[in-house]
């Protein structure tokens, strides 16, 4: 007896994944060039693919799952984020499929395409910044809502922070203390939308701050590790005068832990050195020596709703006016890496 023609043998001779079939199959033509279009057409025709209706009936019914996919599940902020994702979906009658795909845009498309053919109900992604066309392309079949991390103003829904609330909070926090010199730690921005925010913010803070005699400088780290935050801190430390007031501010909470971990080892006293803010409010923050100043994120909020909004505006199809993105503000929670 003849194998059947399955999607995937479609796929493979197109030389596109199944999803994208699915999608041409469903009319979904927006989603893809002219090219594969034409190019699934002439597979289809030759091969004389039909579909199955009875799996296509199965695929048009909720399975009450979402796929939470996490640039990095170690990080503490995520950590926070699952946890309210994860509430709120079980008090909505959701569970999730949580994947991980370790700062890896090829892996978070792999995450994609998998959980499309596990036929869950919508997608919560704090993504790579490397999928940015993809993820607005999956939109616009599929229930998608970001979270931490934007894809285009507008062109997804999402829910995020003010990171131009954040940074203003700590530049002014510096200031306020007397700081004549800041100075900030940054990890690679690569297309990720808060690091560029907060990266973009800083520096237009420190241009207005040019008049009040306030120099600035910009550290961009590639590996959040010691010994590349060590020799960050010592160009910064060279290029100082040390007869002003330096503040540091760190973007996220693990590369406030690597510049801490690096003042140390270096032998750098803080505030004595330098004056020290982090972003994220993370366990350890307020019990580290020097207690940290940081800029406060509501993470199981933004969690929370992530989840509410694409569960009931999304996957419910309550009315709305088309993508929004909800910026929550920070705030400020001095302590000892700033105090005099």
């Amino acid at each position: 007896m003849t194998k059947p023609i399955a999607i995937r043998d479609v796929a493979l001779a197109a030389g596109v994944s199944t999803a994208t079939v699915s999608r041409y199959m469903n009319g979904k033509f927006h989603a893809m060039s002219a090219d594969t279009r034409l190019r699934i057409e002439s597979v289809i025709e030759d091969m004389g693919y039909k579909p199955n209706d009875v799996a296509r009936t199965l695929r048009s019914t909720k399975s009450n799952t979402i796929a939470v996919i996490v640039s990095d599940i170690l990080n503490p902020y995520s950590i926070a984020i699952l946890q309210g994702i994860e509430e709120t979906c079980a008090a909505l009658g959701y569970t999730i499929f949580v994947c991980n795909s370790k700062e890896l845009p090829e892996k978070e498309k792999e995450f994609i395409e998998l959980m499309l053919a596990k036929r869950v109900d919508g997608f919560v992604i704090n993504t790579t910044g490397g999928n940015d066309e993809l993820i607005a392309a999956l939109a616009g079949h599929t229930p998608v809502a970001l979270v931490g991390r934007k894809v285009g103003r507008g062109a997804v829904e999402a829910i995020t922070v003010d990171n131009t609330q954040g940074m203003t909070l700590a530049v002014d926090h510096l200031l306020a203390q007397r700081c004549q010199t800041l100075a900030l730690l940054s990890p690679l921005t690569a297309g990720i939308s808060p690091r560029i925010e907060r990266v973009e913010a800083f520096r237009t803070l420190a241009a207005r701050a040019v008049g009040r005699s306030i120099d600035s400088d910009i550290q961009i780290i590639e590996r959040i590790q010691v010994q590349p935050v060590s020799d960050a801190l010592q160009r910064i430390m060279a290029r100082r005068d040390p007869r002003r007031r330096l503040g540091i501010i760190a973007t996220n909470g693990m590369l406030a832990l690597a510049v801490l971990k690096a003042a140390k080892a270096l032998g750098y006293a803080i505030p004595a050195d330098f004056l020290f803010i982090g972003f994220d409010d993370t366990e350890w923050a307020s019990v580290s020596h020097p207690s940290l100043t940081v800029i406060s994120q509501p993470t199981y909020e933004v969690g929370a709703a992530v989840a509410k909004r694409l569960i009931i505006n999304l996957i419910k199809k309550e009315p709305r006016d088309g993508p929004e993105v909800v910026e929550l503000p920070v705030r400020l929670i001095a302590r000892d890496s700033t105090r005099n």
